[in-house]
């Protein structure tokens, strides 16, 4: 066989083995079209010069090389659901086979999260049976890391990722009460009546019990109404209360001027301790009315216990917990990774890429500190970035290239044959 057509067989090969290299990706992408989070590969063709012997001549050939675009957005769709987010921008969510942290670190696109069902080594209910716990995994079981919040509510967040945890909560977490320490009225005696006007509001005592501080307003002098204040123990007593001063006043437009500030020091004097407040009545008006105290809003700063409710994330990757009290804390938060170069992470499955050295230098932080100008959109994913209408174009043109090299090879085969023919 001569060295030409040597060389044509060799080239026509490779052409066959990059388009099928080729149409490999194009079927993967194809397949993983709806796939969450799925990153589409793609394949880039360079020549490739041969030679058949050092002195003889050479002649070019085709070279496959695979990349992933890691770095191309897919479009956002909503899902409604609280555990599923999605990342607009780079980075990736941080996951762990294992929940010591102990397996490989693994990094994905994927935001769909699924609680599971673990047993806590706390009692918060004290009825001796252990706490239950959920903690945070992917689709494929991996768990899903971040920065856990203290007992306040914050988050110190670290460029390390040794300093992340499982994303994990306690089902039976309580919220402490807070005892009031403000009252703020707002509302209007009505001016004009020497009827006794009252208003009841509500309290949360140092014991986390609800009550109720009754304040009444009586008419005296010109604009001066004189104080009086009860208050009912959990035993339905009468508790008494003092208070810094006796009478309040208003000027001719019905503004109130005495106290200064409109602010009242005001105790409770409960059996087991006094628990001081301050009564805001700045908010609070003489005008004209029907003859009653109207009230308008009230607001005191305590609150009583409350049990886990819900959990949700908000934009900025916090998982919140809400309470039974209408408080919320904060519980964990969730880390992002960014590399350099991510175009070269290793594709893995369970929509999962690993870290390698051509990926660069490995950056952690939360959303909205490190991550630029990455945004986290709550109740939906990532759908794939593959692009349909572009896969199909490269699969008629694929196929044709194929068919070519074929065609090629083929006709070298006739050719060598002919050139056998001619010895006979």
């Amino acid at each position: 066989m001569s060295l030409g057509l040597q060389g044509i067989f060799n080239t026509a090969v490779q052409g066959m083995q990059s388009q099928s290299q080729h149409m490999s990706n194009i079927s993967t992408n194809i397949a993983n079209v709806n796939t969450t989070g799925f990153k589409a590969q793609g394949t880039h063709f360079a020549t490739l010069l041969n030679h058949t012997t050092p002195l003889s001549r050479s002649y070019f050939s085709v070279n496959t090389f695979d990349y992933r675009q890691v770095d191309k957005q897919g479009a956002l769709l909503s899902t409604g659901r609280t555990f599923d987010v999605a990342l607009n921008g780079r980075g990736l969510f941080v996951t762990n086979a294992l929940a010591n942290g102990t397996g490989e670190f693994q990094y994905t696109r994927d935001g769909a999260f699924f609680g599971r069902a673990i047993e806590l080594d706390t009692d918060s209910n004290g009825n001796g049976q252990n706490d239950q716990g959920t903690l945070l995994v992917t689709a494929n079981g991996n768990f899903v890391y971040g920065w856990t919040a203290d007992e306040n509510g914050a988050v110190e967040e670290y460029d390390d990722i040794s300093t992340l945890t499982p994303i994990m909560f306690n089902n039976n977490s309580v919220f402490e009460h807070s005892a009031t320490t403000t009252i703020a009225l707002q509302g209007n005696v009505s001016a004009g009546t020497f009827n006794r006007q009252t208003a009841g509001l509500p309290f949360v005592d140092a014991a986390g019990n609800s009550r109720t501080l009754s304040v009444g307003f009586t008419a005296g002098i010109g604009q001066t109404w004189t104080l009086d204040m009860e208050s009912i123990g959990v035993d339905l007593s009468t508790v008494p209360v003092s208070f810094s001063q006796g009478t309040v006043a208003f000027d001719g437009k019905g503004k109130i001027i005495d106290p200064p500030g409109g602010l009242l020091d005001v105790v409770v004097h409960d059996t087991d301790g006094n628990q001081p407040l301050v009564l805001d009545l700045s908010r609070l008006t003489q005008l004209a009315d029907n003859g009653t105290l109207t009230i308008q809003n009230i607001e005191q700063d305590g609150y009583l216990m409350g049990r886990l409710d819900n959990t949700y994330f908000d934009n900025t990757g916090m998982l919140i917990g809400s309470y039974s009290n209408g408080e919320t804390r904060n519980l964990a938060k969730l880390a992002t990774a960014r590399f350099i170069a991510e175009n070269n992470l290793e594709a893995r499955g369970g929509n999962m890429f690993e870290r390698t050295q051509a990926a660069g230098a490995l950056m952690i932080g939360g959303i909205g500190s490190q991550m630029g100008r990455t945004q986290l959109i709550v109740g939906a994913l990532e759908s794939s970035n593959v692009d349909l209408a572009d896969q199909f174009s490269k699969l008629i043109i694929t196929q044709r290239a194929y068919t070519s090299s074929a065609t090629v090879l083929r006709t070298a085969d006739e050719m060598t044959m002919a050139a056998r023919d001619l010895k006979r």
